[in-house]
């Protein structure tokens, strides 16, 4: 299982635009046990974290929370 790659793939909620974010498998365990998403996967970007936690495309989250 060591330093076995997973793509996690969903399309945005609000444009409907697939994408993927690519990461270790045992990263992505200790994510899902509770890990903060920023200490399980420190080589994604922001973006990429937030496409994990809530699926929104950076385009989409720009435009949605642009004023916040």
């Amino acid at each position: 299982m060591e330093n076995k790659i997973i793509t996690l793939a969903n399309d945005c909620p609000f444009c409907g635009k697939y994408q993927e974010v690519e990461v270790r498998l045992e990263d992505y365990f200790r994510w899902n046990k509770g890990e903060l998403v920023q200490n399980a996967f420190p080589y994604l970007t922001p973006n990429e974290r937030e496409i994990i936690i809530s699926g929104i495309c950076p385009k989409c989250w720009d435009e949605t929370f642009r004023g916040e």
